[in-house]
């Protein structure tokens, strides 16, 4: 249809009124279908050309939308929204000439309250960019079953988790239990050997930190934290750990290599919880590598945030096993609660964060956390000015 228009524009001064008529015409109701199949989308579509302004919008981003005008073409896309934390999302995607990724806010409107997605889209034409798209999306059913599933999969974890501990717990009670009969027996014999006694005693302290171990993992995994972010220094962090652990780490004959990127910028932490997390992944790189071998630590920046990457040349993990590692009370080592890993990715979530591994049976394995950076950083990052 382009063509055809183009063509019949470059011999307007030739065409009778007839044929103009009847060019008019076709351009009148392809612009109908087109506001038809638009209006027809259940997304509200928000069209600007390239200084910004509303060149039209669908019927179903005029129902979505809270307008601050109710006839919104020629203004900047920006001014037509009048929720105020909408309208700054939308006018820095456009000022910056960037499209942004959909996100949810909580709108007010018409009486009802409901989560609008939203998106921004740069349109792209032969190489350049010519306008562009705000999309809207009512995702309110859509977040309400997640919030239902999540409520459901975590009963079913908690579940699981309980079950894990009540097994977990069963063994250190049981040698316990034997433990204290046999110190009983000891003590009601005529003369009881003290140096028994004190291998028993010593067994009891073992069996007793271990239970302690088993419940502050459970707790750690299970209760909800109301945890406080503040900047933090990802790279002192880990200096901190590897200083920390340097003594266990001789004595297992591993050799620790630290890469720090100096220009790493300070994210939003709970250092406690992720001192945590790490030195999980650290203990877990330790003991696979049981005839020692290579930590190495390292740090750096990418488009999604900043990363900490730990990675050791140990035994691996099975192929069959690798998608099994994050559910609790799962583990291929003799001890351990089984919960270091599902602590691990539960404080990375926390922090917004993702996690991701790779392992190579006989290689060795890597974690990689990515944090993610806040917007005045990141600028930062891409060599922007904030």
């Amino acid at each position: 249809m382009r063509k055809h228009v183009r063509r019949a524009l470059k011999s307007l001064d030739r065409l009778d009124h007839e044929r103009l008529h009847l060019l008019v015409q076709e351009l009148v109701e392809d612009n109908e279908q087109l506001e038809i199949v638009l209006s027809s989308i259940p997304g509200g579509i928000m069209v600007n050309g390239p200084d910004h302004r509303v060149i039209m919008m669908n019927t179903p981003a005029r129902r979505l939308l809270p307008m601050a005008y109710s006839e919104p073409v020629d203004m900047n896309a920006w001014e037509v929204i009048a929720t105020a934390d909408l309208a700054s999302y939308v006018r820095e995607a456009l000022e910056e000439d960037r499209g942004a990724s959909m996100r949810d806010f909580t709108i007010s409107h018409r009486n009802r309250d409901y989560i609008l997605s939203c998106g921004v889209l740069p349109l792209v034409d032969r190489g350049r960019i010519v306008g562009s798209m705000v999309y809207l999306e009512d995702v309110s059913e859509k977040r309400a079953e997640e919030a239902r599933l999540k409520r459901a999969e975590g009963l079913a974890s908690l579940t699981t988790m309980a079950a894990g501990v009540a097994h977990e717990i069963k063994n250190p009670l049981a040698s316990m239990s034997i433990h204290l009969q046999l110190m009983r027996r000891e003590m009601d014999g005529e003369c009881a050997n003290p140096k028994d006694l004190e291998e028993s005693l010593s067994i009891l302290e073992e069996e007793t930190e271990r239970l302690n171990s088993i419940v502050s993992d459970y707790l750690f995994a299970v209760r909800p934290r109301d945890s406080s972010p503040v900047p933090a220094d990802l790279n002192a962090l880990v200096s901190e750990l590897v200083q920390f652990l340097k003594y266990e780490m001789e004595d297992a004959h591993v050799r620790v290599v630290q890469l720090l990127d100096d220009s790493l910028p300070r994210v939003p932490l709970d250092e406690g919880a992720m001192k945590r997390a790490l030195l999980n992944l650290i203990k877990n790189a330790l003991a696979a590598m049981p005839e020692g071998g290579e930590l190495r630590l390292q740090t750096m920046k990418d488009s999604d945030g900043a990363s900490i990457i730990v990675s050791d040349t140990g035994i691996g993990i099975p192929e069959d096993l690798q998608g099994k590692i994050f559910e609790p009370y799962f583990t291929t080592r003799e001890t351990g609660s089984g919960l270091g890993l599902t602590v691990v990715y539960k404080v990375v979530r926390e922090h917004g964060g993702d996690l991701h591994m790779q392992s190579v049976p006989d290689r060795g394995t890597t974690f990689r956390i990515t944090i993610p950076v806040p917007q005045v950083e990141r600028k930062l990052l891409s060599g922007g000015h904030s």
